[in-house]
């Protein structure tokens, strides 16, 4: 028998209802879009960023109780592990992690320097693998789990003036399945979303980079046009739950249609 539209309904198609999910980079943008969509689906959000104050208004935001905040510069990565431990006492085990915070910044090659590449990568990559690498431990996560990483479309594709800012994302989308591989047998699945331009404070200050002709540029290279934060975090809510669970290594491109230029 075919299921009925109000039967569709009343299922709980990503089965988030009731997990714990920490976010990163949730004071805005696509981390902020995520937490409030993961608490309309019922799940226990754990907010981290750098700002406490922004942390405060996106957990304001938020559906349902048992969610926190946890004020936390992830570049101090030595801090980590105690991140986790307060974050586990507080909310228990942890069934899946959206690494959305990152760095970008636009340079043409006769304007980057050392300082330049190695902040972009220890923001987008180092990053991602030692918060994965917390996150792996039994006492962190809970015996299935999944974790997402933000990769970009610029990864995927030659775009001038955003070389190194492109390969740190390539960067992750290459750890995503590698450690996809190695985490496989303990229970973990790792994917990434390649992300086109989406509105957000970053967005911001690319468009004042690039100027207008420049953005109009990144504008018509965009078929479905420039998205929004939710268009990401739904990718990223699908592939933290259930519903996914046999998707792992893999880049999901959500991009409105810019890679198929």
């Amino acid at each position: 028998m075919i299921p009925s539209a109000a039967d569709a309904e009343d299922r709980d198609f990503l089965g988030l209802a009731g997990r714990a999910l920490l976010i990163t980079g949730a004071s805005s943008g696509i981390g902020r879009a995520a937490a409030v969509a993961a608490s309309r689906e019922g799940a226990r959000v754990a907010l981290v960023a750098r700002r406490a104050d922004a942390l405060g208004e996106t957990a304001s935001m938020l559906d349902g109780e048992g969610h926190r905040a946890f004020a936390a510069d992830l570049a101090e990565h030595a801090g980590h592990g105690e991140l986790f431990a307060g974050i586990v006492g507080e909310m228990g085990p942890l069934d899946g992690m959206l690494h959305a915070a990152g760095e970008h910044a636009a340079a043409p090659l006769r304007a980057i320097t050392a300082k330049h590449v190695n902040t972009l990568l220890s923001a987008n990559v180092t990053s991602s693998v030692l918060l994965v690498k917390a996150f792996r431990s039994p006492k962190v996560r809970a015996e299935r789990a999944s974790v997402v990483l933000m990769s970009s479309a610029a990864g995927l594709v030659g775009e001038p003036g955003v070389s190194v800012y492109a390969a740190s994302k390539a960067a992750v989308s290459s750890l995503a399945r590698s450690l996809a591989l190695e985490l496989a047998p303990e229970g973990v699945r790792v994917n990434s979303i390649a992300a086109g331009i989406v509105e957000t404070p970053l967005t911001a200050r690319l468009r004042r980079t690039v100027g207008q002709a420049g953005w109009e540029a990144i504008e018509a290279a965009h078929p479905l046009g420039v998205g929004s934060p939710e268009d990401v975090a739904n990718a990223a809510l699908y592939l933290l739950s259930p519903a996914a669970r046999w998707v792992t290594g893999t880049t999901l491109v959500v991009d409105g249609g810019y890679t198929a230029n």
